[in-house]
């Protein structure tokens, strides 16, 4: 039978391994029971690992041996959670609100086209940016009324208008009537590409995940899958705000809920 792990990919498959010759005279007797048990053993192991266990690394080792020898001293992780407004900054229109509870943050537009809904991190995230040293960040999607003709801020940065502005400098996700879409901007210039992936309505989890490498790429990632990569208008400045914000562009009103933020930073 193949090598474990490349057994996991072609399970069914026995072949000899590399470098023995079939020869007739020689003979093996394998009962049934046997290569069944290797099967079944196999399937085990890809049940518990998923089809692709080695994920965008070169082997399923390589994966281990990385995540070995995690220490979080290596690392700064946070948790947004929405007990209070205290630390966050709302900016709404009239009529417009921003409400807290626990474990969501729930962005409410009045029916007015343009009218906005924003809140953002008082305080900076100051980072090093250092190409290799990744920043994490992911937003939830918990509940989302309508998808059509609203625009959808998740990010993070240093935006100079509100609601954001396409050539503001930040990273993230910008959702335009339910369509999902990576943007990445900085100095007045933007590249603004789509996941392929609409959104539903009502009650969901939908995680929103960017990784960004500083001055090599940002990914985007939807529900764990690797979505787009984006390697121009980096964002170039150490320090940002996270920034959730939804905006309705007709006389209807809006309300989308969101989870909580996690941020991680590699040093």
């Amino acid at each position: 039978m193949a090598d474990y792990p490349g057994a996991i990919y072609s399970p069914r498959t026995k072949t000899n391994r590399s470098g023995v010759v079939y020869d007739a005279a020689k003979e093996t007797v394998i009962f049934a029971e046997d290569i069944s048990k290797d099967d079944a053993e196999v399937v085990a192991i890809e049940t518990e690992l998923g089809l692709n266990p080695k994920g965008e690394y070169a082997d399923v080792a390589a994966r281990l041996a990385l995540l070995f020898p995690f220490n979080l001293f290596d690392k700064f992780i946070d948790l947004l959670n929405w007990q209070s407004l205290d630390g966050y900054a709302a900016t709404v229109s009239a009529a417009c609100t921003v409400t807290v509870a626990a474990a969501t943050v729930s962005l409410y537009v009045e029916q007015t086209a343009n009218k906005y809904a924003v809140v953002h991190t008082q305080a900076y995230y100051k980072f090093p940016l250092t190409a290799t040293k990744l920043v994490t960040i992911e937003f939830q999607i918990t509940y989302i009324d309508s998808i059509d003709s609203n625009n959808i801020w998740l990010a993070w940065g240093m935006p100079w208008s509100t609601p954001p502005d396409d050539l503001d400098d930040y990273v993230g996700f910008v959702i335009r009537n339910g369509v999902i879409y990576g943007h990445c901007s900085d100095d007045g210039a933007a590249t603004e590409t789509t996941t392929g992936v609409t959104l539903s309505t009502d009650f969901q989890r939908t995680r929103l995940r960017i990784v960004f490498n500083p001055t090599v790429d940002c990914k985007f990632y939807v529900n764990d899958v690797l979505k787009l990569t984006i390697t121009t208008h980096l964002k170039a400045y150490d320090s940002g705000r996270i920034i959730i914000g939804q905006q309705t562009l007709v006389n209807t009103s809006r309300e989308t809920s969101f989870g909580r933020v996690l941020i991680q930073k590699i040093y």
